[in-house]
Formats: C-alpha cells, sequence, structure tokens
C-alpha cells in the first residue's frame, strides 16, 4: 500500500482539558524516546567549520511566546474562509501564501504551549515528516484562534503556524486512527483528522469507548483506553523492529 499524510486539526479552549491530554502524550513522546534511543549514536559538538547542528530532540516541550510577524495558515481550522473573514473584521492582516496553499493570518506575537515528538519508526523512513505535534495557540484576545492545533515551521527566517501533519507507510497507520479516536471521543470533540479518510475509523472505536465508558465510569474509561493505546504502540514498534532486524540479516534492509 503506497505512503499516506496523515492531517490533524482541533480547538481546546479549556485549559483543564489540554493539560490532560499533554499529560497522555507525554507518556506516549517517551515511550516513542524509550526506542529511539536504542539506535542513536552519541552527538560529538566539534570546534570548527562545517560541521553539522545537533540533532533536533526527539521531546520538544513548547511554552513560550513568539515575537512576529507570525503566518498562520487558514487551513488550521475546518473552514479556512471563516477564519480569514474573522481575522478581517478583527483587523488583522491577510496576505496570500507564497505557494498559492491557504491564506496566512499574520499576528505580531502568539503564545504557544505543548508537546512535539518524533514518533518512532525503525525504518527511518521520512526523517522530514516523522514528528507529532499538539501544540495549542493561546491567544484568548482573538477567539477564533484561541485553543487551536499547529505545527511550528520556520522558513527563510519567517515562523509559519500550520496543521499538524506526519507521514506513515504500512506503520501505524491504524494506531494512529485508534490515538485521534481518543482524543476526539475523550478531550476534544471538535477534533478531525484524515489519513485515507475523514475521521477514519472512529464510528468503530466510538462503540468500543461508549461502552467502556458505561460500564467502568469516564475517567477510569479514559485512562484504560489510554493504556490500550500505549501498548498496542509499543506491540507495533517491537513488531517492526523484528522485520527490519529479519531483513537486514537477509540483505534486504
Amino acid at each position: 500500500m503506497s505512503s499516506v499524510d496523515v492531517v490533524w486539526k482541533g480547538n481546546c479552549r479549556d485549559p483543564e482539558a489540554r493539560y490532560r491530554l499533554l499529560g497522555y502524550l507525554h507518556r506516549l513522546a517517551r515511550a516513542s524516546e524509550s526506542y529511539l534511543r536504542r539506535g542513536e549514536r552519541p552527538y560529538l559538538s566539534l570546534v570548527g567549520e562545517g560541521h553539522e547542528a545537533p540533532p533536533r530532540a526527539n521531546i520538544e516541550v513548547i511554552d513560550e511566546t513568539l515575537q512576529g510577524p507570525i503566518l498562520i495558515s487558514s487551513a488550521i481550522g475546518p473552514h479556512p474562509e471563516t477564519l480569514v473573514a474573522r481575522a478581517l473584521e478583527a483587523g488583522l492582516t491577510v496576505i496570500a501564501s507564497d505557494d498559492s496553499g491557504p491564506q496566512l493570518i499574520v499576528l505580531d506575537a502568539v503564545r504557544l504551549r505543548g508537546l512535539d515528538f518524533k514518533l518512532f519508526d525503525p525504518r527511518e523512513l521520512y526523517p522530514d515528516n516523522d514528528r507529532m505535534s499538539f501544540v495549542f495557540v493561546e491567544c484568548p484576545e482573538h477567539h477564533f484562534l484561541d485553543g487551536r492545533l499547529v505545527e511550528v515551521k520556520t522558513r527563510e527566517d519567517k515562523v509559519y503556524l500550520a496543521s499538524p501533519s506526519i507521514h506513515l507507510r504500512a506503520y501505524l497507520e491504524d494506531w494512529t486512527d485508534c490515538l485521534f479516536a481518543w482524543i476526539r471521543f475523550f478531550l476534544m470533540g471538535d477534533f478531525w483528522w484524515q489519513r485515507r479518510e475523514e475521521l477514519q475509523g472512529y464510528s468503530d472505536y466510538r462503540g468500543v469507548f461508549e461502552e467502556l465508558q458505561t460500564t467502568r465510569g469516564s475517567a477510569e474509561a479514559e485512562d484504560a483506553t489510554f493504556d490500550a493505546v500505549l501498548s498496542t504502540f509499543a506491540q507495533h514498534a517491537e513488531h517492526t523492529i523484528g522485520e527490519v532486524a529479519e531483513l537486514a540479516k537477509a540483505g534486504k534492509a
């Protein structure tokens, strides 16, 4: 099967819900890092010119205010035209993207809080698109932007906030549906994603979550199902590590 870009969007203005979500996701980030560290080679910082910069941290905890201009993609919401209209009503500048993409909303500064982490894949197929971003905009003065999920990107010394995405191929695809369904059901009711279809697998997972919520209560169901998400991630990681090792032995890796 071909590879796929998985894109997600969401809006959560409830600080308590964001705190809970990031706590859960930090557990996932640490689990991913535990596998990443197995294969990492020590980085040596050498004095002189021509040496590469240190590798990006596997886990980035973001809690900062960025100074502008900050360019925010109107596609971070499900209806870009609505965000653009709200921005214009608020007196903000809106410009066309350099690459004919979504229009960009300009802010002088923005507060960001969240988590960005590298998702373990022993094959390392897509090193430029292998991270999961759950970074929230904190912008109460512009409620149409406040609480939205973004990924922070830098191009030509400009800061862009875009919809988070990751590239996958025959690894963690179904698992991603499970994780995102869990987020939508328990913590962010308007959370949206698209893998090969919009909200792929959600109707099936929702039935499971509803049954557990009924029999065990909401809080216990939330914890237990996330434990299952973590366990399934570990199973996929271990299985794929084994496959890669077998291919290496056969001279096909």
